[in-house]
């Protein structure tokens, strides 16, 4: 099916330029307007925003395989996303399943972090084995050989209750040891760390990522005593670390994440961590509403949705999914910037009432019409 997109204002992340213009969709590809064409329908954009479609870069979505995984689909047009990166729901030893089962039967593009331990994070009641005489280096290369389209990470988790202060040291040694000789970056959750932020990203290399980077639980978040971001933070950003602000219900403190950010130390990712924990509802909600708490924190809105466009897009080497060129995927979504008042808590008990929030209209994927909002067009 043909669509026209008049009127939007056309945000094109991969050039970082706002305009006021139409758009079409044909054969599932992006294309110019036709002033004789003939659509299956004429969509009146005015007064919203239309932009590739969202990529959340960390969700959880192996459903009924993991305690936490969710409805892929349904948790991804309404919200604008049309492409997810599973945040290491999956090690070696399950991903193989979970690419003939929920990938397979999801519209939503998935793509993966394989989780450094063998059985991911399958289970609540106890966490996945670090302890690198288990990580099957063999089986891990052999998956990122195999599927270097869809894996596009080694995922790990340096967190008190899962490793213990050396054992994370030799952990992240390995894991990224393992890393190099697949060619990809980690990705290392740091939500109640062990050892110091700083010192961890000492241990990373340009392209890796530090996920729920304003994480507010334990001794060690992103700030010093005096509420400082750490200088050893600063120094990683100069070489090329990467930092998510991966929400989540339990890795995510506002009064961190606010002071960080006036400070310039704003994030290069956003993404939901969408999860059975919180989804739909707060602390986490969703991409679109975590989003727009950055608006109120101070980023410019062009900045706020790169880091769910072409900055994911760049990490799993698919720039053309955060581009409006002709001939580029028609993965789109429409997006309304509202004035209002926007309640926001914390699993620490902090709060905080936003002014605007960005509101999914209508996704497309693949040229397909995935969602549209019962009042919209």
């Amino acid at each position: 099916m043909d669509f026209l997109i008049k009127n939007g204002m056309l945000y094109n992340p991969a050039d970082h330029t706002l305009r006021c213009g139409d758009i079409a969709v044909i054969n599932g590809l992006i294309a110019a307007p036709e002033a004789d064409r003939a659509y299956r329908q004429v969509i009146d954009a005015e007064g919203c925003l239309v932009l590739p479609g969202l990529i959340d870069y960390h969700v959880h979505y192996f459903l009924n395989a993991t305690e936490n995984g969710v409805q892929p689909d349904a948790a991804s047009f309404c919200n604008g996303i049309t492409t997810a990166v599973d945040g290491g729901s999956c090690g070696a030893g399950s991903y193989e399943m979970y690419r003939r089962s929920t990938m397979a039967m999801s519209e939503v593009r998935i793509l993966n972090y394989l989780l450094v331990a063998s059985g991911g994070q399958a289970c609540d009641r106890y966490p996945e084995n670090l302890d690198p005489a288990y990580f099957d280096e063999a089986k891990i290369l052999q998956l990122f050989e195999r599927y270097p389209d869809n894996l596009v990470a080694l995922k790990t988790r340096i967190s008190n209750g899962i490793v213990t202060p050396d054992m994370a040291r030799r952990s992240l040694e390995a894991t990224v040891r393992i890393a190099d000789k697949a060619k990809v970056p980690v990705v290392v959750h740091v939500t109640d760390c062990c050892i110091g932020l700083d010192e961890l990203a000492s241990f990373l290399r340009p392209g890796d990522v530090i996920c729920h980077i304003y994480q507010g639980k334990g001794n060690h978040t992103c700030l010093n005593e005096a509420g400082e971001v750490l200088p050893g933070l600063w120094e990683a950003r100069k070489r090329g670390v990467l930092f998510d602000a991966s929400n989540g219900r339990s890795n995510f403190d506002l009064e961190v994440a606010r002071k960080a950010v006036a400070q310039g130390f704003t994030p290069n990712i956003i993404s939901s961590d969408n999860n059975t924990s919180s989804y739909f509802l707060q602390p986490l909600h969703t991409l679109p509403r975590i989003l727009s708490k950055y608006l109120d924190f101070g980023m410019p809105l062009e900045d706020v949705l790169d880091t769910a466009t072409i900055a994911p897009a760049r990490k799993i080497n698919m720039p053309e999914l955060a581009s409006l060129a002709e001939d580029t995927p028609a993965d789109l979504c429409i997006l309304k910037l509202k004035k209002k008042a926007v309640p926001y808590t914390d699993i620490n008990g902090h709060s905080f009432s936003g002014t605007q929030v960005l509101v999914p209209m209508m996704t497309f994927k693949g040229g397909k019409c995935m969602y549209c909002q019962a009042d919209f067009c």
